[in-house]
């Protein structure tokens, strides 16, 4: 019992019960500033538990649209599992028909060097050359267009392993693998890209640990400078031939075959006496030493156990067309699709594009139901209970009523990037009921599908394609305009000399001081001393690579990020800046003349490319080139990079984003850690937490309240106690004296 209850029982003071008259006191205080709190607290709970409601309906609804996205309008389909037709490029496909035969597959040239004990085996080092072009009985034929390669094998690092690796750092167009055939026999095992011309050619030249020669695929040509007898030749090579017991060897006879062998015929080495002969068995099972006299000068030798696989094109025929290819993946004979070529044909195969127009409405039904769905959710949600209607849980939400109306605005919004005029939903069939939602005309629907099917493409599939093959466009970040973008690319700056004056075939070129040097200034940086080194060089490739690697090493060439190709075409050098635009330019300023005689570039000769400074333009973005091509830096597509195979014709880049992804970008975004439903419903607990502070705070405040009460009417107490004294005392005084 309180101090004021003690009193007011003992009759002391006034005899009221003021505890309770502060309670009530307090409670008349407490009970508005309460219920105001308590009316927020429960508005923003109802609006959180509302929010991931939608939150969690979004997420279903942005899985559910996710999957149309790639709804094919045209799709391609084959009568034969031996053939495939897949369409890749909705920008280009059309709807067609063709008959395909296929007679034979585009394979690699397969390479196995075994017989090593383990990986790590050490085989030896020195240079690897390697050279690309074609094989026909055991007589290769370089490819001009691409320039030898050597793989250096340090003699720090030769091992089984290291070879593979160094072959595959090279970027050959080879690949290397090291394979266990069994516990005791490893093998080097080298694939080339398929078609006839990716095959190789591999010579090896020793260093100072022999063993590399194990790793060729080459023919041993014969000398002749001592015959004497028709028993055999020296082989020519600087040291060991690389042949070994069990070898198989193909004969190629230069001329006459020598006694006891067959010209393009297979004999296995039954031995190796030295390192520039080996003993062949013949048919009879009888010994010839080959090396020492007699043969041919070009008797040739390939060992062709070597070789599991050969390199050869894919044949087939398309409508009765023969067509020739590298590999079986097809790219460029029905547009916008890929031909794959999976195995030969008995009988011919149908392949054909085209549209399904059912899948299409189907799945755009589908799309149109969940959009439909998820808007009459949010206007339930955010109904402002006018006329008697019932209020939505998140009516006075700003940011749920901006969603809502961001959804119905995408609907009508004009699509970009899939041609030169923006696409409308309502021209494909789809538009806008006066609730606000969707809904499909058939007619319009079907007449889109029958007059323009690739307009439906916008729909289910974004693009990024580019009008012309030499130009291939890429795509990153999300901070671009989808667009229809014209892209004009200048010209190369290309330096053409004129016939070499030395056939470098029956001449071999061998670089010495004062015949290898030469000068030039290139897109405006001039070099330092280029000197062109290694050989002797036997071919035109031979040497175009080694020129290109010559002016590309330059110091002060490289460190301003300058280069060249080098190639030879039509019995010509042709030196290609790397630049593109007013600003490629290539000057020969001197060259030795020893060196001019192979190259026919002559001192003084000056070319430039054609175009701006950059090099290219864009529309609505500024440029700049790399190595590959030219990437933009600012405006309307920014995060756009393009590939440049050639300088070719101009090319238009479009750049679409789908309704699809639209819709689904957008409800993702809602979603994300920075999204606005995310952003919201922080900010309401952020809300919440602050609300039941305040109601901590009123606690604290209406205790201060009651100590003040219980202050004041206990001092009031306590006066009236006082009065009550004086009062008794008078009272005794008055009656003492009337007693008197």
């Amino acid at each position: 019992m309180s101090t004021n209850d003690v009193f007011s029982a003992l009759n002391i003071g006034s005899g009221m019960n003021t505890t309770e008259l502060i309670q009530n006191l307090l409670t008349a205080e407490r009970a508005p500033q309460e219920k105001k709190i308590n009316d927020k607290i429960e508005k923003n709970e109802v609006s959180v538990s509302a929010i991931a409601e939608l939150k969690k309906s979004i997420s279903e609804s942005s899985k559910t649209i996710d999957a149309m996205e790639g709804t094919n309008v045209f799709e391609g389909s084959s009568t034969s599992t031996s053939v495939k037709l897949s369409v890749t490029d909705p920008a280009t496909v059309k709807e067609m028909s063709s008959t395909v035969n296929v007679s034979q597959l585009a394979t690699s040239q397969t390479l196995v060097f075994d017989g090593f004990a383990s990986a790590t085996t050490l085989v030896g080092d020195g240079d690897l050359l390697f050279q690309r072009g074609t094989w026909n009985n055991g007589t290769f034929t370089a490819d001009t267009n691409y320039p030898e390669r050597i793989v250096n094998i340090s003699a720090s690092a030769y091992s089984l392993t290291d070879i593979q690796d160094k072959i595959n750092n090279a970027s050959l167009g080879v690949t290397a693998k090291v394979v266990m055939k069994d516990k005791s026999d490893y093998a080097l095992v080298l694939r080339s890209n398929t078609g006839l011309a990716n095959s190789f050619k591999i010579s090896a030249t020793e260093g100072s640990n022999s063993g590399l020669n194990s790793i060729q695929h080459k023919s041993h040509t014969a000398n002749t400078s001592s015959i004497s007898s028709a028993q055999g030749a020296t082989i020519t090579a600087s040291s060991a031939h690389g042949f070994k017991v069990g070898d198989t060897l193909k004969y190629i006879a230069g001329g006459t075959a020598l006694n006891g062998l067959t010209s393009l015929s297979e004999y296995k080495i039954a031995s190796v006496p030295s390192t520039t002969t080996f003993t062949l068995n013949d048919s009879n099972g009888n010994s010839i030493t080959y090396g020492g006299s007699g043969g041919s000068s070009t008797d040739a030798f390939v060992r062709t156990n070597t070789e599991t696989a050969s390199a050869q094109n894919a044949s087939f025929t398309i409508d009765g067309v023969t067509i020739s290819r590298t590999t079986n993946e097809i790219t460029d004979v029905v547009d916008g699709a890929t031909l794959s070529l999976l195995n030969t044909t008995s009988s011919a195969a149908v392949v054909s594009v085209s549209t399904s127009k059912d899948k299409v409405l189907a799945a755009l039904e589908s799309l149109v139901e969940e959009v439909n769905n998820l808007a009459s959710q949010l206007a339930t949600l955010t109904e402002r209970g006018l006329n008697g209607g019932e209020r939505g849980a998140l009516a006075s939400e700003s940011t749920v009523r901006a969603i809502s109306d961001r959804l119905k605005k995408i609907t009508t919004e004009p699509i970009f990037g899939y041609g030169e005029n923006p696409v409308y939903l309502a021209n494909l069939g789809v538009s806008t009921t006066k609730t606000g939602g969707l809904k499909i005309n058939e007619r319009t629907f079907d007449l889109a599908f029958k007059d323009d099917p690739q307009a439906l493409t916008a729909l289910f599939s974004d693009r990024l394609h580019s009008s012309s093959s030499l130009v291939s466009p890429f795509l990153t970040g999300s901070n671009y305009k989808p667009g229809y973008y014209f892209l004009d690319i200048g010209t190369q700056a290309t330096l053409t000399g004129s016939s070499p004056s030395t056939n470098i075939t029956s001449s071999n070129y061998s670089p010495s001081s004062g015949n290898q040097s030469l000068t030039m200034t290139l897109n405006g940086v001039t070099s330092g001393t280029i000197d062109v080194t290694g050989g002797p060089f036997s071919t035109t490739s031979a040497l175009a690579s080694a020129l290109q690697t010559a002016i590309n090493a330059d110091n002060k060439l490289a460190v301003k990020g300058e280069s060249v190709s080098v190639s030879y075409v039509n019995n010509s050098y042709k030196i290609t800046s790397n630049k593109y635009g007013s600003k490629s330019e290539i000057t020969i300023n001197s060259i030795d003349s020893g060196l001019n005689n192979y190259l026919g570039l002559q001192g003084g000769t000056h070319v430039a490319g054609t175009g701006g400074d950059v090099g290219a333009s864009l529309s609505g973005s500024s440029l700049e080139q790399t190595a590959t091509g030219f990437r933009t830096l600012s405006g309307d597509a920014f995060g756009l990079s393009m590939g440049v195979v050639a300088p070719g014709s101009d090319a238009y880049i479009s750049i679409g984003n789908s309704y699809v992804s639209t819709i689904r970008n957008y409800l993702d975004s809602l979603l994300s850690s920075s999204g606005a439903l995310t952003t919201r419903t922080n900010s309401l607990n952020q809300e919440l937490s602050e609300y039941n502070i305040e109601l901590e705070e009123l606690d604290i405040s209406i205790e201060k309240s009651r100590e003040r009460y219980k202050k004041q009417y206990g001092a009031m107490e306590s006066i009236v106690n006082s009065f009550k004294s004086t009062g008794e005392f008078l009272d005794n005084y008055m009656e003492a004296q009337n007693k008197d």
